[in-house]
């Protein structure tokens, strides 16, 4: 047994002694302290630590392959005479083929083997992000156009029989710390998209716009395999599921739930549309300009686990919640700054809205989820994969819509920034005017 010291797992009360014992899966040891008190030391077992270094793994190289389409194909697409609304809508795609697939994906897991969905849909996107290397062979016109959106739409399903599928093995490994079990999974998909386009940029200045795409791609494929071979195979009994999915999705709580994951997306997308309008009067480096857009997601990657643990902790209170909701609009608040706060616009309010925003979305996000998991087991639903792989497939549609969502903000939100700045300076000064008469 590894003898590492960890909170997750499930956990189980005992005798007070010294002698350890096995509770399920996970190994605990209980020895009195020198105050006569008894001290519980759990650890990983086996399973557990592989499961979540396989599954995280492959969801930093996933996220960094998805993000490397970013900042390499636009350029690509309008070469081979593609527009940017034809490729933008090969942006699109991938949203919307996860939006309908990943609910479909959570009804089949009790009935196919997680571990081979899972190989399977990492096997799916390492392959296509190798053929999306090799666009930059396709003819002009069309011809691009259409291998572009069908290796995107294969590419969307593998993510989302990879993503669907994580949440309910790692959900299902790890009982009493849940919660900070599934935000190590956001982390590292966080991790992922800061560092996927770092990786790529490297390997492009080296090989062009094939290598990254084959490396990424190369890694995914290898990850497969290893799933395949490593990744244990998780229990799950097949029940008569029927009727589960509506009964878990028309509950007014668990809508609230995924309400709440919603306005995560689209508080980054109204981001994504005018911050850097917002900061271009500041005349920044195009380095110190990309520092300050992945400042958000970095701190919505290191918040993450944070906020897992804190969930653990208080799984039944709602101030966590509205604490997260409270970041998220104390950053709107001061990112402009708002006319009633007596400061002017300066790159570290900018900087500070950024941060409290990013911890106010991890918050959002992971006590979202696992409220609604929790919430959808007290209602008598059963407590297995077959349940954490319905609320996580809805989860990832929630999440695939916003995305979608966050296209259209960034189209009605934008606006030129000679207006915006006028805008402000005089809601500040009729403001002002308001609190001296």
């Amino acid at each position: 047994m590894l003898n590492i010291q960890s909170e997750l797992g499930s956990s189980s009360s005992c005798d007070v002694g010294s002698v350890p014992f096995e509770s399920g899966n996970q190994s605990i040891n209980v020895e009195e302290s020198a105050d006569d008190s008894p001290t519980v030391k759990t650890s990983l077992t086996r399973q557990q630590l592989s499961v979540l270094v396989i599954v995280n793994l492959s969801l930093i190289s996933l996220a960094s392959c998805y993000a490397l389409l970013a900042p390499f194909f636009p350029k690509l697409a309008e070469k081979k005479g593609a527009t940017s609304i034809q490729y933008g809508l090969v942006f699109g795609v991938f949203n919307l083929v996860i939006l309908i697939t990943s609910p479909v994906i959570s009804i089949l897991v009790p009935f196919i083997s997680s571990k081979v969905i899972a190989a399977t849909g990492v096997f799916v996107t390492g392959t296509c992000s190798v053929l999306f290397g090799t666009l930059n062979l396709s003819p002009h016109g069309t011809t691009f156009i259409v291998l572009a959106f069908a290796v995107r739409i294969v590419e969307a399903f593998g993510s989302a029989s990879m993503f669907t599928v994580a949440y309910s093995i790692v959900g299902n490994e790890f009982t009493n710390r849940r919660a900070t079990a599934l935000a190590t999974m956001d982390m590292s998909f966080g991790v992922g998209i800061i560092i996927g386009p770092s990786i790529g940029g490297v390997l492009y200045e080296v090989g062009g716009y094939m290598l990254p795409f084959f490396v990424l791609g190369g890694i995914l494929l290898f990850q497969g395999f290893i799933m395949m071979f490593l990744l244990p195979e998780s229990e799950c009994i097949v029940e008569n599921t029927k009727g589960d999915f509506r009964k878990i999705v028309f509950n007014s709580v668990f809508l609230v739930d995924m309400l709440n994951v919603l306005t995560t997306l689209l508080f980054l997308g109204f981001i994504e549309a005018t911050l850097e309008p917002h900061i271009r009067p500041f005349g920044l480096q195009p380095s110190i300009l990309g520092l300050i857009f992945i400042i958000c997601g970095g701190f919505y990657a290191g918040s993450s686990l944070i906020w897992g643990c804190i969930f653990d902790k208080f799984p039944t209170s709602l101030l966590p919640l509205f604490i997260s909701s409270a970041f998220c609009a104390a950053s709107f608040i001061f990112v402009g700054p708002a006319p009633f706060i007596p400061l002017d616009t300066s790159l570290w309010l900018v900087i500070f809205s950024q941060i409290i925003l990013g911890i106010g979305i991890g918050g959002k996000s992971i006590i979202g989820l696992n409220h609604s998991l929790r919430h959808t087991i007290s209602q008598g639903l059963p407590d297995n994969m077959s349940t954490v792989a319905i609320v996580s497939g809805v989860f990832n549609s929630v999440n695939a819509f916003g995305s979608l969502l966050r296209l259209y903000t960034a189209c009605g939100c934008s606006q030129p920034t000679e207006l915006k700045t006028k805008q402000n300076k005089s809601m500040k000064n009729e403001f002002q005017s308001f609190r001296r008469d």
